[in-house]
């Protein structure tokens, strides 16, 4: 480490110049790499588990669902931003954005639609029913497994507003391609869930 420089003022005197010795000693036989654990790219993936740990993710679904090492190392660093906006559209949109599923579109309040040719008659609205103002959707761009739902559902249910319930996880327009990707086995189903 670089050798601290005392003030002129305070040069003159032998009893701060030994401090300053005895700092810069002290300084240099710390291990600084224990303190750069907050360095989330330079982490080693087996401490991973223990960072997502400390900033409580590991008992959200969120961790379950980041199967990458990318998405987990996503996912650690903005964790205290995510914990911040909780119950907000954002925390939904940048949550499932981190878990590597890309840009989403939310619908929210599906009654109270004006006729003025904006929405369609595609069975995502509610005519005539006040109380579906706290419902909402979530318009996925890529396809998810129904056990990758299933967790997606238990995540929303702690980062969306407390006062909302999701209807739906649709990805309707994106098509599974019947090139072998997608099996009938029961792992993708039909576009909602």
């Amino acid at each position: 480490m670089a050798k601290q420089q005392l003030p002129p003022a305070l040069a003159g005197d032998e009893r701060f110049a030994l401090l300053c010795e005895l700092l810069d000693e002290t300084l240099d036989n710390l291990d600084i790499d224990s303190m750069l654990v907050y360095l989330v790219d330079l982490v080693k993936p087996q401490s991973l588990p223990n960072l997502a740990d400390q900033f409580s993710l590991l008992d959200e679904a969120a961790w379950l669902l980041a199967e990458s090492e990318d998405a987990q190392r996503n996912l650690i660093k903005n964790s205290a931003q995510l914990h911040r906006y909780k119950g907000t559209p954002w925390a939904i949109r940048e949550v499932i954005r981190l878990l590597g599923f890309g840009e989403v579109t939310l619908q929210e309040g599906l009654s109270n639609q004006v006729r003025d040719g904006s929405i369609t008659r595609d069975g995502t609205h509610v005519h005539g029913d006040p109380s579906t103002w706290p419902l909402y959707r979530v318009f996925l761009k890529r396809a998810i497994t129904n056990d990758q739902a299933a967790l997606l559902r238990r995540l929303l249910l702690s980062v969306a507003p407390a006062r909302c319930r999701l209807v739906s996880l649709d990805y309707q327009s994106v098509a599974i391609r019947h090139n072998g990707f997608a099996r009938r086995d029961g792992q993708y189903n039909y576009g909602s869930s």
